[in-house]
């Protein structure tokens, strides 16, 4: 995957966990199932409804920032350990919470996961708190397990390494997305960019070329309920300024080319009111260059649309080129979480041409 989480979980331990693929070979197990974005949760009903629970809660149901309305950036679904049964067990997410001095016959079921070897080293080392199994139960599968030896420090693990968990899952989900997205590719177009532009990008199939010129790339999908953009601009990086104000920077590149060809004075900018969230900046790795993501809210310029945007400033100093790559979505009176994680994941598979 190109997009890279700041901070990545620990994937490996000391000591084993789970029991659930004991014997069996990966290619007798069910294949993976489940929506993208959805994780079935194993807890105690208990602790389900207390702290710990809230807790769990605002890592996984926390809004996805940049929309229009709220939405959870995960649908979570809990089950209780004792009701697991062959069906959630192929779920394509999961997440198992245990701590060690919770007594319910509910707990006691859930450290039957865990083997005593594991058991004991949770009760006397503090620092390890998750661990991370894949193809645990199906193929395809993800199985997070959070555990502590008691529930007041797991909680404060959590609080702690919230955006790390949201991370990893988000990474997880887009590159299944890519796997989607990808079956087939528009192979011409990808040509097309990689002869006339200095970087390369994946096509999914369907996608069509809108504009291209020196210094700009914009392909679009287009369907009956939803409208999907992706574009890239580029120059030569001469002041690290652009970076003091990225969304001014945006609205220039958007005014100049996303502009309606029937009518030049409407074109593409960013809303600003005072009723609407901001433009949230943060820094990350992108596929080993320092980059600063952007997400917010576009409108046309004559109020008659709108949406959520997603975009990546990065410098690529090999070539000293400064690139902005972006995707916005037009989807009225439709959810938006996974149409942006679409465009996420068809950003992520941007890479600067390599200069030889």
């Amino acid at each position: 995957m190109k997009v890279v989480p700041y901070l990545v979980l620990i994937v490996t331990l000391f000591f084993g966990c789970g029991r659930g693929s004991e014997g069996l070979q990966r290619d007798f197990m069910p294949v993976a199932r489940g929506e993208i974005g959805e994780i079935i949760l194993v807890m105690d009903s208990l602790q389900w409804e207390g702290k710990l629970g809230d807790e769990i809660k605002g890592i996984f149901r926390e809004p996805m920032q940049g929309l229009p309305q709220d939405e959870p950036m995960f649908s979570l679904s809990k089950a209780s350990p004792k009701r697991i049964n062959s069906v959630l067990k192929s779920a394509t997410n999961m997440v198992f919470v245990m701590t060690l001095d919770s007594k319910t016959t509910e707990s006691a079921q859930l450290r039957g996961y865990f083997t005593n070897q594991s058991l004991k080293t949770i009760q006397s080392d503090s620092s390890q708190f998750m661990i991370v199994h894949r193809d645990e139960f199906a193929r395809g599968q993800v199985v997070l397990y959070l555990f502590s030896s008691s529930e007041e420090h797991l909680i404060r693990k959590l609080s702690e390494n919230r955006t790390r968990i949201q991370e990893f899952f988000e990474s997880n989900e887009r590159t299944r997305l890519k796997e989607q997205l990808y079956k087939s590719r528009e192979k011409g177009l990808e040509k097309a960019i990689a002869e006339d532009h200095p970087f390369s990008l994946q096509v999914p199939f369907g996608w069509d070329l809108a504009r291209s010129e020196p210094g700009f790339f914009w392909m679009r999908f287009l369907e009956a309920d939803k409208e999907q953009n992706v574009f890239v601009h580029y120059q030569p990086y001469t002041d690290a300024a652009v970076f003091d104000d990225i969304a001014r920077y945006r609205d220039q590149i958007t005014e100049k080319y996303l502009v309606d060809s029937e009518k030049p004075t409407v074109y593409i900018t960013r809303q600003v009111r005072d009723d609407i969230r901001g433009v949230t900046i943060d820094n990350l790795n992108f596929d080993g260059h320092y980059a600063v993501r952007l997400r917010g809210l576009w409108k046309i310029s004559d109020n008659s649309g709108g949406g959520p945007y997603l975009a990546y400033v990065l410098v690529d100093e090999p070539s000293q080129m400064l690139y902005y790559i972006e995707g916005y979505v037009y989807a009225p009176s439709t959810k938006k979480k996974n149409y942006i994680r679409e465009v996420d994941a068809i950003l992520s598979t941007f890479s600067p041409a390599t200069i030889k």
